[in-house]
C-alpha cells in the first residue's frame, strides 16, 4: 500500500486492521511534540495512532510493533523500530543497497521499485 494514494489506501488499511482487532485513528501532528504516534488498548481493541505523515509508514509499523510488548515503551522501542525497519526494507536488502554507495535519484528510484515502496521511505 505504500505506493498507493492515501485517499485509496486509508479505507483499505483501516478495514484490514479492524479485521485484526486494531482501530487505526488518523490525527494531525501535535505541534511542538516529538511524538510520531501512539498505541494503547481500549477495552477489546488495540488503538494505533500514527500522526506524522512524513514518516507515516515507519510510525505505523513501529506502533504495530508495540502491540505484543507487555512492558510498554521502555528500551523495547528499539524492538519496535527494528520491526518497522524489517517490514519496510529488510536489513539484508538495505545493506546491499547502501554498500553500492550510489545515492543518485535513479538508483534510489530503481531500488524503491524493486522493494515496491515509495522513494521517500528509503530516503527517510
Amino acid at each position: 500500500m505504500t505506493t498507493i494514494d492515501p485517499v485509496d489506501f486509508c479505507p483499505k488499511l483501516i478495514d484490514m486492521l479492524a479485521n485484526c482487532g486494531i482501530a487505526l485513528v488518523f490525527l494531525p501532528h501535535i505541534g511542538g511534540s516529538f511524538l510520531h504516534g501512539a498505541t494503547f488498548c481500549d477495552k477489546n481493541k488495540i488503538v494505533v495512532i500514527p500522526n506524522s505523515i512524513d514518516v507515516f509508514w515507519f510510525s505505523l509499523f513501529h506502533e504495530l510493533g508495540h502491540i505484543n510488548q507487555p512492558n510498554g515503551t521502555t528500551e523495547e522501542d528499539e524492538v519496535a523500530d527494528n520491526f518497522a525497519k524489517e517490514v519496510l526494507i529488510p536489513t539484508a536488502e538495505f545493506n546491499a543497497f547502501t554498500s553500492k554507495n550510489d545515492f543518485t535519484k535513479a538508483f534510489i528510484i530503481t531500488f524503491a521499485q524493486k522493494q515496491n515502496i515509495l522513494c521517500g521511505i528509503i530516503v527517510g
